[in-house]
């Protein structure tokens, strides 16, 4: 009876654990994460799709951005692009761009809207963001105007918006807005990991609901007349006769991701302005045009994929609605799931309880594979989702304490059969294995015990005291503790326990002692006849290990909790359902390591033991108080009292002045908090979190604090990646390269040198233009070791060049992080000027900026004229946009003045532009030096540039950057000779 009642209770047990899963698994991230587990583990054993032929993708991937010079399409190529998908024949055309309202008019926002309406099917999206304050100002018309008007179930609405609630409102331009054929927002929740598995197909905000873009879409494809779309939260959308979806219980709609980024046909952005895209491809397509480059950062993690770009995202979505291939939570699953988690449990106790071992787990293996081959049977034909997690965790847990407590009761058996066996010898074992300790033995049918000696002394009772009965035990006993010990003796009498353990713990003499009493009864027939056993002095030892126990959770200086204690109970706090305020502040005092190298490590601990005390007496009682490190503390935020709070009262504490060695030693500390709202979930992440904000707080200057912001930590793991795969190129030494932009003379057009652009070539990542990661090598200084490489490689190129005839220049901009380390730049000015061996020096120009020559003049017109006196030319970039001193100007040994495009650009929007121009060009010529155009994209702009007076121009009118190889067949050809 017993062993079916125990095996019963674990059927219980591993049923609740299920149904607990079950229901917390859309609050507790660690079940829901079971869920994305399963369905992603579904999702790869199915493989991938194919889309279907509906959807074209038309990519701005990098080779646009590249053919673009490196920025994002402006409006006005939007409009061609529109201009071109509809000459095409397109059905419809989604725009992946928040197009927000600019500054003023814009002539590319006014062709764009003209394309929008001509084609009349275009549709644009907007953001229904929940990260700021709530909307102040009216829905525009145009965006009101694609609300859905008919909906019920406000009650599912309202669970809707627990899970995702719209706050406010990122509106395209209002032209635009009113010139599409449709309005849908690409507002979406990723889940825990990250990842982005459902669609929110309706938001709510002010009262009316927005449909998403990829809806918004497929009822414009199926021809729908939007006003009479009907939606029922929590359960469907009813778009005419042919477009419907089935909604789970928050009104999200399943992404039945196909495979990885490139599953769909696409084309590129570039392509199709070039006119390079066959008519035929676009004809009766549906097309989605959007950013797909790397460097865009509009990625998000998929089952297959971990950078799949937002606008696949927005083409998967609308081919599931189109085809009918949405994941979809069928509406009895919940019932299904909750049966499974009470049977299966009960299912394999049963067998394992009744059955072999072998048949047992034969049985519950084939459950486990129909289970999950039915699951997948409806994930394929029906693209059904169940939570398998629950009942196969239930099932799981019943399985293992089952067939542990299977193990158990049969070794239990076999070691009863043994000491039956060797019951004769049972006195005699006992009696050598305590010979050393306090004998007793206990006759129990005639009601005697036998006590040592050695077990009187343990006691601390004499024989008389003792006597012969059993309850000389519990003379020194408190009364709980007297009762404690008569239980667990009669309960091994009663066969409930294999052996008699319990230790004695009472005072004597003054101390605390532990004694530890074994036992073994001897029975006939099932009934105990004799006991004996020993008696052993343990207090050594339970003092050692209280000590070490108490030492390996405590500071030993200080008394208070270490990092390991701290860390548990922090586990602990993050182990059931945390407030949004659980987490850490942490102390770090400012220069301690200072006061400990001038007055001595004795000084320092009377800082740290007084600080310790401070922070116990004022915060002990409600936060947990621990040292962490050498000078950083922490306080444990369980909820309730605001960090900042309590923030401003540690530097309170602080600034009462420690009377330690030093009288009134003043001290100040960084401080800095982490908080489970903040995002990270475990107690690693907090801490990591917080000790990373403590780093912010301490660079700020001393008595700073810092609350920790994800965004810094997402920052910096780029600029990390960016530093560590830097580092990795300038090992490998072949992903870096130059490529050369033509700068010609503007009255020949004849080639008079290039300018060197360096461009990364990553094995992985493809091409890395240099925006991506010149800041990021200017603020770590690897900007140093790049710039070396680009004069060596330089100086190499033109060595290369030399038997060509080419003598033109070559120029190779300077950062000015090269500019402040003088002593290394002079040190890689004469590696080069070795490195090019028998070519002119001055045929090398070193390119500085105005405002790097500015940002210390004095020093940086001393390092150029020790260039310029090496022979380097030099020229002055970016000129008339910074705040040169015409004295210092006049002190820079300049050669050229390069113009910024910027003037270049407006030279035709007003006189303003073509007199900077105009001026600089005057005090080039006044000062003897060269003047340089860059950014000349047109003939208009080079021919007003020569009437100008200068004499040099570069741009894409002339040739982008090229690679070695074009440049090398540059300057072969005639027309390019000098």
């Amino acid at each position: 009876m017993k062993r079916l009642f125990a095996f019963g209770l674990i059927a219980l047990a591993a049923a609740l654990l299920g149904l607990t899963v079950l229901a917390g698994r859309a609050d507790v991230s660690a079940f829901e994460r079971l869920d994305h587990w399963t369905l992603d583990l579904q999702t790869f054993w199915r493989g991938p799709l194919k889309a279907s032929d509906e959807l074209l993708l038309v990519r701005v991937d990098d080779a646009a951005l590249e053919a673009m010079g490196g920025r994002v399409p402006e409006r006005a190529d939007i409009a061609r692009a529109v201009q071109a998908l509809t000459a095409g024949g397109v059905r419809a055309i989604a725009l992946d761009f928040l197009l927000l309202p600019g500054a003023g008019p814009d002539a590319g926002s006014t062709a764009l809207a003209a394309a929008m309406q001509a084609g009349g099917n275009t549709l644009l999206p907007f953001s229904l963001p929940n990260d700021g304050a709530p909307q102040a100002q009216p829905v525009p018309a145009p965006v009101l105007a694609h609300a859905l008007l008919r909906y019920e179930d406000e009650a599912a609405l309202a669970r809707s918006e627990s899970y995702y609630r719209a706050l406010r409102l990122v509106a395209p331009e209002p032209a635009l807005a009113a010139a599409a054929a449709g309005l849908g927002h690409i507002t979406a929740r990723v889940d825990t990991d990250g990842s982005l598995r459902r669609d929110l197909p309706l938001l709510r905000l002010d009262g009316e609901v927005y449909p998403s873009l990829p809806l918004r879409l497929a009822a414009f494809v199926r021809g729908v007349d939007w006003a009479s779309v009907r939606a029922r939260f929590g359960a469907h959308v009813q778009a005419g006769d042919t477009l419907q979806l089935r909604l789970d219980e928050l009104s999200r709609l399943g992404v039945n991701y196909y495979g990885q980024s490139g599953s769909f046909d696409s084309i590129g952005f570039a392509d199709l302005l070039a006119g390079r895209v066959d008519p035929a491809r676009l004809r009766g397509r549906i097309a989605v045009v959007g950013v797909a480059a790397l460097a865009a950062g509009d990625h998000l993690p998929s089952p297959f994929d971990a950078r799949l770009p937002g606008m696949e995202r927005i083409a998967t979505v609308t081919d599931n609605l189109l085809t009918g291939r949405s994941l979809v939570r069928p509406a009895w699953a919940g019932a299904l799931e909750l049966a499974a988690a009470l049977l299966l449990p009960l299912g394999a106790v049963l067998l394992l309880a009744r059955r072999p071992l072998g048949v047992a787990l034969l049985g519950i293996g084939v459950v486990v594979v129909l289970l999950l081959a039915g699951a997948q049977w409806a994930f394929e034909r029906h693209h059904w989702v169940f939570s398998l997690a629950p009942p196969l965790l239930a099932l799981a847990v019943a399985t293992l304490g089952a067939s542990a407590l299977r193990a158990n009761l049969e070794q239990g058996q076999r070691r009863d059969a043994a000491r039956r066996l060797a019951a004769s010898e049972q006195r005699y074992a006992l009696a050598a294995q305590g010979a050393n300790d306090g004998l007793w033995d206990w006759d129990l049918e005639a009601g005697e015990v036998y006590y040592s000696p050695r077990w009187l002394a343990l006691m601390g009772l004499s024989a008389a005291e003792a006597g012969t009965d059993i309850s000389a035990w519990t003379r020194p006993l408190e009364p709980t503790q007297a009762q404690a010990f008569d239980d667990e003796l009669k309960a091994h009498l009663r066969g409930e326990s294999l052996q008699f353990h319990h230790v004695l713990q009472f005072h004597q003499g003054g101390q605390e002692r532990w004694l530890l009493a074994r036992g073994l009864a001897v029975r006939d027939g099932g009934k105990p006849v004799r006991m004996a056993g020993s008696l052993t002095d343990i207090s050594e030892s339970q003092r050692l290990q209280r000590q070490i126990s108490f030492d390996a959770l405590h500071d030993r200086l200080t008394g208070l909790a270490n990092r390991v204690l701290f860390r548990e109970q922090l586990t602990q706090l993050l182990g059931g359902v945390p407030a949004p305020e659980t987490g850490l502040l942490l102390l770090g005092l400012d220069g301690f390591r200072a006061l400990n190298e001038s007055h001595g490590p004795v000084v320092g601990d009377a800082v740290l033991t007084e600080l310790a005390a401070r922070l116990r007496l004022a915060f002990g009682a409600r936060h947990l108080v621990a040292r962490l490190g050498p000078d950083e503390f922490a306080l444990l935020l369980a909820g309730g009292d605001s960090a900042s709070d309590l923030a401003r009262r540690v530097q309170d504490l602080l600034q009462q002045p420690f009377n330690v060695a030093m009288p009134m030693l003043q001290l100040t500390a960084g401080i800095a908090w982490a908080q489970r709202r903040h995002g990270p979930s475990s107690a690693d992440e907090l801490l990591a979190a917080a000790e990373g904000a403590l780093a912010r707080a301490k660079s700020g200057g001393p008595g700073q604090s810092h609350e920790f912001d994800p965004a810094e930590q997402l920052v910096e793991q780029s600029r990390r990646w960016l530093r560590d795969a830097i580092d990795t190129a300038l090992a490998a030494g072949d992903q870096f390269e130059l490529h050369y932009q033509p700068f010609v003379r503007l009255g020949d057009r004849a080639l008079l040198g290039f300018e060197a652009l360096i461009r990364w070539r990553h094995p992985t990542k493809g091409l890395i233009m240099p925006g991506d990661f010149i800041p990021v090598a200017e603020a770590s200084g690897q900007i140093a070791a790049i710039g070396r490489w680009a004069l060596l490689e330089a100086a190499a190129q033109l060595r290369r060049w030399q038997p060509l005839g080419f003598t033109g220049e070559v120029a190779v901009n300077l950062s000015g992080v090269q500019l402040e380390r003088d002593t290394e730049l002079l040190a890689d000015a004469r590696a080069t000027l070795a490195a090019l061996g028998e070519v002119p020096t001055h045929r090398l120009k070193l390119e500085v900026t105005e405002s790097m020559a500015m940002a210390n003049p004095q020093r940086s017109a001393e390092v150029l004229q020790e260039l310029a006196r090496m022979g380097f030319k030099l020229s002055i970039d970016d000129f008339g946009t910074g705040y040169s001193s015409l004295a210092y100007l006049h002190r820079f040994p300049f050669d050229t003045l390069k113009v910024d495009r910027s003037f270049v650009i407006r030279l035709h929007q007003g006189r303003e532009a073509q007199e900077i121009v105009r001026t600089i060009v005057g005090l080039g010529a006044a000062l003897g030096k060269q003047t340089l155009a860059e950014g000349v994209e047109d003939e208009k702009q080079a021919e007003l540039l020569e009437q100008l007076g200068v004499q040099v121009g570069q741009g894409w009118l002339f040739a982008k950057a090229l690679p070695e190889a074009q440049a090398t067949e540059a300057i072969k050809s005639a027309p390019w000779r000098r």
